[in-house]
Protein backbone atom coordinates (compact mmCIF):
# COMPACT_ATOMS: atom_id res chain seq x y z
CA UNK A 1 0.00 0.00 0.00
CA UNK A 2 1.36 3.40 -1.00
CA UNK A 3 1.38 6.05 1.72
CA UNK A 4 0.60 9.27 -0.13
CA UNK A 5 1.71 12.50 1.51
CA UNK A 6 -0.52 15.45 0.75
CA UNK A 7 1.44 18.62 0.24
CA UNK A 8 0.36 21.70 2.20
CA UNK A 9 -1.46 24.19 -0.03
CA UNK A 10 -0.25 27.76 0.46
CA UNK A 11 -2.53 30.65 -0.52
CA UNK A 12 -0.28 33.36 -1.99
CA UNK A 13 -2.03 36.73 -1.62
CA UNK A 14 -0.74 39.95 -3.10
CA UNK A 15 -1.86 42.65 -5.46
CA UNK A 16 -1.67 41.94 -9.20
CA UNK A 17 -2.82 45.24 -10.65
CA UNK A 18 0.09 45.86 -13.01
CA UNK A 19 2.44 43.77 -15.15
CA UNK A 20 5.42 44.28 -12.84
CA UNK A 21 3.49 42.90 -9.87
CA UNK A 22 2.19 39.96 -11.90
CA UNK A 23 5.80 39.16 -12.84
CA UNK A 24 6.80 39.46 -9.17
CA UNK A 25 3.97 37.09 -8.14
CA UNK A 26 5.09 34.63 -10.80
CA UNK A 27 8.67 34.75 -9.47
CA UNK A 28 7.41 34.13 -5.93
CA UNK A 29 5.10 31.33 -7.07
CA UNK A 30 8.08 29.59 -8.71
CA UNK A 31 10.22 30.02 -5.58
CA UNK A 32 7.53 28.50 -3.36
CA UNK A 33 6.87 25.74 -5.89
CA UNK A 34 10.50 24.70 -5.37
CA UNK A 35 9.96 24.12 -1.63
CA UNK A 36 9.48 20.46 -0.73
CA UNK A 37 6.16 19.62 0.93
CA UNK A 38 4.18 22.69 -0.14
CA UNK A 39 2.16 23.68 -3.21
CA UNK A 40 1.44 27.36 -3.88
CA UNK A 41 -2.00 28.55 -4.94
CA UNK A 42 -1.55 31.90 -6.65
CA UNK A 43 -4.68 33.78 -7.77
CA UNK A 44 -2.84 35.29 -10.76
CA UNK A 45 -2.68 31.78 -12.22
CA UNK A 46 -6.49 31.63 -12.47
CA UNK A 47 -6.83 33.09 -15.97
CA UNK A 48 -10.63 32.69 -15.90
CA UNK A 49 -10.80 35.67 -13.55
CA UNK A 50 -7.42 37.38 -13.65
CA UNK A 51 -6.65 37.67 -17.34
CA UNK A 52 -8.67 40.88 -17.54
CA UNK A 53 -8.32 41.19 -21.33
CA UNK A 54 -9.88 37.77 -21.94
CA UNK A 55 -11.97 36.95 -18.85
CA UNK A 56 -15.73 36.89 -19.43
CA UNK A 57 -16.96 40.13 -17.89
CA UNK A 58 -20.47 38.96 -16.99
CA UNK A 59 -20.50 37.96 -13.33
CA UNK A 60 -16.75 38.56 -13.04
CA UNK A 61 -16.90 40.07 -9.54
CA UNK A 62 -18.90 37.09 -8.25
CA UNK A 63 -16.48 34.59 -9.86
CA UNK A 64 -13.43 36.36 -8.43
CA UNK A 65 -14.92 36.21 -4.92
CA UNK A 66 -16.09 32.62 -5.31
CA UNK A 67 -12.85 31.27 -6.79
CA UNK A 68 -10.54 33.03 -4.35
CA UNK A 69 -12.72 32.30 -1.32
CA UNK A 70 -12.93 28.59 -2.15
CA UNK A 71 -9.14 28.54 -2.58
CA UNK A 72 -8.68 30.25 0.81
CA UNK A 73 -10.96 27.71 2.50
CA UNK A 74 -9.01 24.83 0.95
CA UNK A 75 -5.57 26.21 1.85
CA UNK A 76 -3.43 24.99 4.74
CA UNK A 77 -1.51 28.26 5.24
CA UNK A 78 -1.55 31.84 3.99
CA UNK A 79 1.10 34.23 2.74
CA UNK A 80 0.17 37.91 2.43
CA UNK A 81 2.12 40.71 0.77
CA UNK A 82 0.38 43.58 2.58
CA UNK A 83 0.48 46.79 0.56
CA UNK A 84 -1.80 49.76 1.19
CA UNK A 85 -2.85 49.80 -2.46
CA UNK A 86 -3.70 46.08 -2.48
CA UNK A 87 -7.41 46.40 -1.71
CA UNK A 88 -8.28 42.83 -2.70
CA UNK A 89 -5.43 41.43 -0.63
CA UNK A 90 -6.49 43.50 2.38
CA UNK A 91 -10.05 42.18 1.98
CA UNK A 92 -8.63 38.62 1.92
CA UNK A 93 -6.69 39.38 5.09
CA UNK A 94 -10.00 40.36 6.72
CA UNK A 95 -11.68 37.18 5.45
CA UNK A 96 -9.00 34.99 7.04
CA UNK A 97 -9.25 36.93 10.30
CA UNK A 98 -13.04 36.47 10.24
CA UNK A 99 -12.71 32.75 9.53
CA UNK A 100 -10.37 32.35 12.49
CA UNK A 101 -12.57 34.42 14.84
CA UNK A 102 -15.69 32.40 13.94
CA UNK A 103 -13.79 29.12 14.31
CA UNK A 104 -12.58 30.18 17.77
CA UNK A 105 -16.16 31.04 18.78
CA UNK A 106 -17.24 27.54 17.72
CA UNK A 107 -14.40 25.99 19.73
CA UNK A 108 -15.36 28.02 22.81
CA UNK A 109 -19.01 26.93 22.58
CA UNK A 110 -18.10 23.26 22.10
CA UNK A 111 -15.73 23.45 25.07
CA UNK A 112 -18.72 24.51 27.18
CA UNK A 113 -20.43 21.27 26.15
CA UNK A 114 -17.32 19.29 27.11
CA UNK A 115 -17.15 21.09 30.46
CA UNK A 116 -20.82 20.28 31.10
CA UNK A 117 -20.92 16.65 29.95
CA UNK A 118 -17.27 15.63 30.04
CA UNK A 119 -17.29 14.82 26.33
CA UNK A 120 -18.71 15.99 23.00
CA UNK A 121 -22.23 14.60 22.97
CA UNK A 122 -22.72 14.77 19.21
CA UNK A 123 -20.63 13.31 16.38
CA UNK A 124 -21.42 16.33 14.19
CA UNK A 125 -20.13 18.66 16.91
CA UNK A 126 -16.98 16.59 17.04
CA UNK A 127 -16.43 17.21 13.32
CA UNK A 128 -17.17 20.92 13.75
CA UNK A 129 -14.65 21.06 16.59
CA UNK A 130 -11.94 19.39 14.47
CA UNK A 131 -12.61 21.71 11.52
CA UNK A 132 -12.65 24.83 13.72
CA UNK A 133 -9.42 23.75 15.42
CA UNK A 134 -7.81 23.24 12.01
CA UNK A 135 -8.87 26.74 10.83
CA UNK A 136 -7.63 28.47 13.99
CA UNK A 137 -4.24 26.81 13.62
CA UNK A 138 -3.62 27.56 9.94
CA UNK A 139 -0.42 29.62 9.86
CA UNK A 140 -0.41 33.13 8.40
CA UNK A 141 2.82 34.78 7.24
CA UNK A 142 2.79 38.50 6.39
CA UNK A 143 5.44 40.58 4.71
CA UNK A 144 5.46 43.95 2.95
CA UNK A 145 7.29 44.27 -0.36
CA UNK A 146 7.19 48.08 -0.31
CA UNK A 147 10.91 49.00 -0.37
CA UNK A 148 10.29 51.87 2.07
CA UNK A 149 9.03 49.53 4.82
CA UNK A 150 11.15 48.03 7.56
CA UNK A 151 14.44 49.92 7.10
CA UNK A 152 14.62 50.85 10.79
CA UNK A 153 14.65 54.63 10.43
CA UNK A 154 12.91 56.48 13.28
CA UNK A 155 10.62 59.40 12.42
CA UNK A 156 10.30 62.37 14.74
CA UNK A 157 8.06 64.22 12.29
CA UNK A 158 5.12 62.05 11.15
CA UNK A 159 4.64 64.28 8.10
CA UNK A 160 8.09 63.23 6.88
CA UNK A 161 7.52 59.52 7.22
CA UNK A 162 8.23 57.75 3.93
CA UNK A 163 5.79 54.94 4.55
CA UNK A 164 3.29 53.59 7.03
CA UNK A 165 0.90 50.67 6.87
CA UNK A 166 -2.70 51.59 7.62
CA UNK A 167 -3.00 50.88 11.35
CA UNK A 168 -6.30 48.97 11.13
CA UNK A 169 -4.69 46.74 8.52
CA UNK A 170 -1.56 46.39 10.66
CA UNK A 171 -3.83 45.42 13.56
CA UNK A 172 -5.12 42.54 11.41
CA UNK A 173 -1.54 41.54 10.59
CA UNK A 174 -0.64 41.51 14.29
CA UNK A 175 -3.74 39.47 15.17
CA UNK A 176 -3.14 36.90 12.42
CA UNK A 177 0.57 36.48 13.21
CA UNK A 178 0.13 36.16 16.99
CA UNK A 179 1.74 39.55 17.59
CA UNK A 180 4.75 39.07 15.33
CA UNK A 181 3.78 41.45 12.52
CA UNK A 182 5.78 41.56 9.30
CA UNK A 183 8.61 39.22 8.46
CA UNK A 184 10.83 39.27 5.35
CA UNK A 185 10.10 37.33 2.18
CA UNK A 186 13.20 35.23 2.89
CA UNK A 187 11.81 34.38 6.34
CA UNK A 188 8.47 33.44 4.73
CA UNK A 189 10.26 30.92 2.50
CA UNK A 190 12.20 29.51 5.44
CA UNK A 191 8.99 28.96 7.40
CA UNK A 192 7.27 27.34 4.43
CA UNK A 193 10.25 24.98 4.16
CA UNK A 194 9.79 24.05 7.83
CA UNK A 195 6.04 23.57 7.27
CA UNK A 196 6.69 21.40 4.22
CA UNK A 197 9.36 19.45 6.08
CA UNK A 198 6.96 18.61 8.91
CA UNK A 199 4.59 17.27 6.30
CA UNK A 200 7.23 14.85 5.01
CA UNK A 201 8.48 13.51 8.36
Amino acid sequence: MVNEIKEKVIYMAGHILNEAMVDYREKQHNEVEGIIGVTPYSPHKDKSINDKSKAVQEGLAERILNNDFKAMQASDAFVFDVLNEGLGTIAELGIVLGMKHQAQLAINEIKKTIDTYGYIADDNLDKVYELAFEIVNKPVYCYCSDIRQGHGKPYLDPDRSEFSTNQFVFGMVIALTNGEGFISWEEVKERLAVLGGKNHV
